[in-house]
């Protein structure tokens, strides 16, 4: 019982921390009002999370752990399947999108609760949000681009980072707003036939990924990653 209690405080708090975030960004979000949405007190919160940024780092876990764990899943797969020879670029960008796609057709609170604090992330970026979300990105984001440096050895890192944030803000558009670009489109485009979606992705990024290289590639920084992942 002691436990539950305790899973049913973290929880509530974690809620409470997700809205006050995706409502307020990270500078703007109060612990104080956090602790009166979840019903504790101050101590409570600090003891389970430390501090305001050690909340905000387990709701991006919570939320965008379980994508990190399916991403590296399928992209295990895929090399798996290689059998130590340079994966095909399709397999690796169907790796790479196919989770946060299914994202889109989710339920709806679930979905709600990404689309928003992906909006306010990306929206307002924050120096402690794009730390957190850095370190919990890095494995999966080395991963694939490790995957892809493998099969296309014609271009650069820094080429190829590039053309990952291409993938990354077609992905981060989707999730933001996925109802959006059915209405925009008048129902031509529906992200929630995710087979059909990942199938045009894959047609449109394969061919640029294979592109040559560009003379001169210009300097590519660490992003502020989707999902993180």
């Amino acid at each position: 019982m002691k436990k539950l209690a305790e899973q049913d405080r973290r929880g509530r708090i974690l809620d409470a921390a997700e809205n006050a975030f995706a409502e307020h960004g990270f500078d703007g979000a109060s612990l104080r009002n956090i602790v009166q949405r979840a019903g504790v007190n101050l101590a409570t919160v600090y003891y389970y999370f430390e501090s305001k940024e050690g909340l905000m780092e387990a709701v991006f876990k919570r939320r965008f752990g379980p994508l990190r764990e399916e991403h590296l899943r399928l992209l295990g797969q895929v090399e798996q399947e290689a059998a130590g020879q340079p994966a095909p670029v399709e397999k690796v960008l169907e790796a790479l999108l196919l989770p946060p796609l299914r994202l889109a057709v989710t339920p709806f609170a679930k979905r709600q609760a990404v689309s928003r604090l992906l909006g306010r992330i990306i929206s307002e970026p924050n120096p402690q949000t794009r730390e957190v979300l850095n370190r919990q990105h890095a494995v999966v984001g080395g991963a694939f681009l490790q995957a892809l440096h493998r099969s296309l050895p014609h271009l650069s890192l820094p080429e190829l980072r590039w053309r990952l944030e291409f993938v990354w803000g077609a992905l981060a558009l989707i999730l933001c707003n996925p109802r959006n670009i059915e209405k925009e489109t008048h129902g031509a485009c529906s992200p929630i036939h995710t087979e059909k979606l990942l199938a045009e992705m894959i047609g449109f990024f394969s061919p640029g990924f294979r592109a040559p290289a560009t003379t001169e590639a210009p300097a590519c920084h660490n992003r502020l990653p989707l999902a993180a992942q």
